[in-house]
């Protein structure tokens, strides 16, 4: 199905990507002020509690960096988990809706230029419309520093006890999640810096707004 839609969506790709193709300074870090106590807990009883989080919402930045090409993003994420329902926004830094996206399990919806175009399966429809690789099902559980498949490798600060970097196999690459400047947001201790990579590909997150719904 994706592939009949790629001819079609060929100018809007182009369309996207001159909006989205900014002069890249870095994701912005958080006010010193929003810094919290953490809670203390080993990583076991962290990440027990961190897979029942299911509803939760980011507000930040996000880029891409290739080796030809830098872009970037302001990111508004929703995501709720149980009920396999989603919402992604990326905007220009000059306020500009660029690309709208709603899920609801395998049926996803991205709205571009006024039109609306569907498909099955979410990596692949975001990919044609505007060349970014991005994971969204396993960065459901990389955001909150928790394995996506058993095998992942997960290795903690020894301080905090807090996830300092995952390795994990998705769709047959290798990716490595570095985590940065930890913040608590009730009851549960989240990254708010992101450097997702593999080969060919960096995508930096940086969280200005951690909402969980699901307390």
């Amino acid at each position: 199905m994706i592939k009949h839609l790629q001819a079609t969506f060929s100018m809007h790709h182009l369309y996207i990507l001159t909006l989205l193709t900014l002069m890249l300074s870095g994701c912005s870090s958080l006010p010193s002020n929003e810094s919290q106590v953490l809670i203390k807990q080993s990583p076991v009883v962290r990440v027990e509690k961190l897979q029942r989080l299911q509803q939760w919402k980011i507000k930040g930045k996000i880029a891409f960096i290739e080796t030809n090409s830098r872009s970037s993003a302001t990111l508004s994420w929703q995501v709720d988990e149980d009920k396999g329902q989603q919402n992604l926004n990326l905007t220009t830094y000059l306020g500009i809706n660029v690309l709208q996206l709603d899920s609801n399990y395998d049926n996803h919806r991205i709205k571009v230029d006024g039109k609306t175009y569907q498909g099955d399966n979410l990596e692949e429809l975001i990919y044609s419309m505007t060349g970014f690789t991005l994971p969204t099902q396993a960065l459901y559980f990389w955001l909150k520093g928790i394995p996506f498949q058993e095998n992942d490798n997960i290795i903690y600060q020894k301080e905090t006890q807090l996830p300092q970097s995952l390795s994990s196999q998705y769709n047959n690459e290798i990716w490595q999640i570095n985590y940065d400047k930890y913040k608590q947001i009730n009851g549960y201790n989240l990254a708010t810096r992101f450097s997702i990579k593999k080969k060919g590909l960096l995508i930096k997150i940086a969280v200005n707004d951690w909402l969980i719904t699901n307390d």
